[in-house]
C-alpha cells in the first residue's frame, strides 16, 4: 500500500484522524555534571518513527530551544517538507540554553572583549560542548534510534557557537545552519580562524548555510562581518565544502530564521533526496535497472554523510510506487525486493509488493504476499498503536478480499 504524503492527503487525514500524520515531541531532564544542575532538552520524532521500529534517523540539534516557538517552527518545517517528499526525515533535538553569552561564545583572545561585555559572563562554550559530548549525545543515542549524522542550527550567538564547532569540535556536526551569526564577537575571532584554517587546509567536508538580514543596526553589523567570512570562503574556495551565504533583503534579526531554515533545508534536500526529473531520467535509462541507480545514489550519499545511508521505509516504498505508477512493474518489483531486504519486518512493504504482483497478473504470488503482510503485521503488532494496527489490518484484509473476487 502506498502511504500518500501529498498536501491534500495530509489535510484530509487531519480532518479524519488528527493523529495519523503527527509527530511526537517530548521533553527530557538530564542531570548534568558539567553544569552541576539539571538541564532540559526537547525531542521531536517524525510520525513514521512509531511505524517502523528498525528505521534510524539523522538528527538536527537546534540551539535556543527554550524558545518553544523556534523549536516548533523548525520541527514543523522539517516534518512538513518530509511529508510532501521535499526532505528526508530527521529527529530534532532542542537544546535549552540558560545563559546564552556564557554558553555560546568561545574564550575571547582579545582582552578588550571582556571589557566590552562588562559584567556579562562570556567565553565558556567549552562547557556546552562537553555537555553535548558527555551527556546529551549519549542520552539521545541510548533512547532514540539515531544515525551518526548530525546537523546543527543556531541563531545569533547560537550561530556563533555552531560555526565555532568547525574548529573546536570538528566531529560534532556534518551540516551547519548559522542564522544571522554574531561574527563580530571578540573582534571577529571566528573570521580569522576560518582564514587561518583555509590557509593550511584545502578542503572542508561539511555543509554550511549562513544567512543575514538587512534591517536594524545590530543585524547590519552582523551582516558586514558575515560578508567578510563569505569573502574569505569564496577566496579560498575549499574543496568538498557545500557552502551558501544568503542575504535576506528587508528582514531583521528576528525574522531571518523564518526564511533561513526553509531555504537551508532545500539545500540539504539537494544532497539527500532525488528530484522528480532525475528519478524520471533514471527510470527511462535502459542501460541499468532503476534500483541500481538508487543504490548508486545512496552509496555516494553515504560517502558524504560518513555512514551507510539507506532510504527510509516510506522513501523506499515510494520509489516502488514511482515505478508502478509509470507502468514499470518489473522495475517496481525489484525496488520492493530491495526495500524488503532493508526492512524485512515492515508489513506494508509486503502489501506493496503484492499490489505490484497483482498488477503484473501474478495473482498466486500476490495472494501469498498479501497473506505475508497480514502475518508480519500480527508478528509486529506491539510496534503499532491500536489505531494504526486496525487501519493496516483492515486495509490488508480488503486488498486480499478484492484479489479473491478477481478469480
Amino acid at each position: 500500500m502506498k502511504r500518500t504524503f501529498s498536501l491534500i492527503a495530509i489535510l484530509f487525514t487531519c480532518i479524519v484522524s488528527a493523529q495519523q500524520y503527527s509527530g511526537i515531541s517530548k521533553s527530557h531532564k538530564i542531570a548534568s555534571t558539567v553544569f552541576d544542575t539539571e538541564r532540559e532538552i526537547r525531542v521531536f520524532v517524525p510520525f513514521s518513527y512509531t511505524e517502523s521500529y528498525t528505521q534510524k534517523y539523522p538528527t538536527i540539534y537546534l540551539f535556543d530551544a527554550q524558545f518553544d516557538a523556534f523549536f516548533d517552527m523548525t520541527a514543523g518545517l522539517m516534518d512538513y517538507m518530509a511529508q510532501i517528499g521535499e526532505l528526508n526525515e530527521f529527529i530534532v533535538v532542542g537544546i535549552k540554553t540558560e545563559h546564552r553569552p556564557k554558553e555560546f561564545t568561545p574564550m575571547y583572545v582579545n582582552e578588550k572583549t571582556k571589557t566590552d561585555w562588562e559584567d556579562v559572563e562570556i567565553g565558556k562554550s567549552e562547557l556546552l560542548e562537553n555537555h553535548l559530548k558527555e551527556e546529551v549525545f549519549p542520552f539521545v543515542e541510548q533512547n532514540y534510534r539515531v544515525e551518526p549524522f548530525k546537523m546543527a542550527i543556531g541563531h545569533s550567538l547560537g550561530g556563533t557557537f555552531v560555526l565555532n564547532t568547525v574548529f573546536s569540535q570538528p566531529d560534532f556536526f556534518q551540516a551547519i545552519i548559522a542564522i544571522s551569526p554574531n561574527l563580530s564577537y571578540d573582534y571577529e575571532q571566528l573570521i580569522k580562524a576560518f582564514d587561518d584554517y583555509f590557509k593550511s587546509n584545502e578542503s572542508l567536508n561539511k555543509l554550511i548555510y549562513m544567512s543575514a538580514g538587512t534591517i536594524g543596526n545590530m543585524e547590519n553589523r552582523f551582516r558586514k562581518s558575515a560578508q567578510k567570512l563569505d569573502n574569505i570562503i569564496e577566496y579560498h574556495n575549499p574543496e568538498d565544502l557545500n557552502y551558501t551565504f544568503r542575504i535576506f533583503e528587508g528582514e531583521n534579526h528576528s525574522t531571518t530564521p523564518i526564511y533561513t531554515i526553509s531555504n537551508a533545508f532545500k539545500e540539504v534536500a539537494k544532497i539527500w533526496t532525488i528530484p522528480e526529473d532525475q528519478k524520471q531520467k533514471m527510470l527511462e535509462d535502459k542501460s541499468k535497472f532503476f534500483v541500481d541507480d538508487l543504490k548508486g545514489f545512496y552509496a555516494e550519499l553515504s560517502v558524504w554523510a560518513n555512514y551507510d545511508v539507506k532510504p527510509g521505509v516510506d522513501e523506499a516504498n515510494g520509489y516502488g510506487y514511482f515505478c508502478l505508477n509509470a507502468e514499470k512493474t518489473e522495475e517496481a518489483l525489484k525496488v520492493f525486493d530491495w526495500a524488503l531486504e532493508l526492512y524485512p519486518n515492515d508489513a506494508n512493504l509486503y502489501d506493496s509488493k503484492a499490489e505490484a504482483l497483482e498488477k503484473s497478473n501474478d495473482l498466486k504470488q500476490a495472494k501469498n504476499y498479501y497473506k505475508k503482510a497480514m502475518v508480519v503485521l500480527e508478528n509486529t503488532k506491539d510496534q503499532y498503536d491500536p489505531e494504526n494496527y486496525e487501519y493496516y489490518k483492515s486495509m490488508f484484509s480488503e486488498h486480499l478480499e478484492n484479489l479473491k473476487n478477481k478469480k
